[in-house]
């Protein structure tokens, strides 16, 4: 009885995908913790020069300026701008040194 009863255990497969499962979760946790716990990987997301911060560094200037970001361009003095001048990025193109708006030739209305 007992030999028959161990052979019906092992061919029994009514666990086999919880344990699978269970071994998957495992696998995966393991190399999830050791690729969060790689140093060159939380250089790549935290600090000044990390994803997520020239993430938001370029989130908030285009949403500031309604064009995408270049990271020459000075972000701290750009985010304290004062709106007294044409120096608004939307408003003045410095390299070409002329508006993006455009206006007539003639005066308007005419004399």
């Amino acid at each position: 009885m007992a030999k028959s009863f161990s052979t019906q255990l092992l061919t029994n497969k009514r666990g086999q995908t919880v344990v699978e499962y269970i071994l998957l979760l495992a696998v995966i946790s393991s190399l999830s913790y050791a690729f969060y716990n790689n140093k060159r990987f939380k250089n790549f997301l935290a600090g000044k020069d990390g994803m997520f911060f020239m993430m938001k560094k370029g989130i908030s200037y285009s949403y500031r300026y309604g064009i995408e970001y270049n990271p020459e361009v000075p972000f701290e003095s750009k985010m304290e701008y004062e709106y007294g001048s044409n120096g608004h990025d939307t408003y003045f193109n410095a390299k070409d040194n002329k508006s993006h708006f455009f206006s007539g030739a003639d005066v308007y209305p005419p004399p």
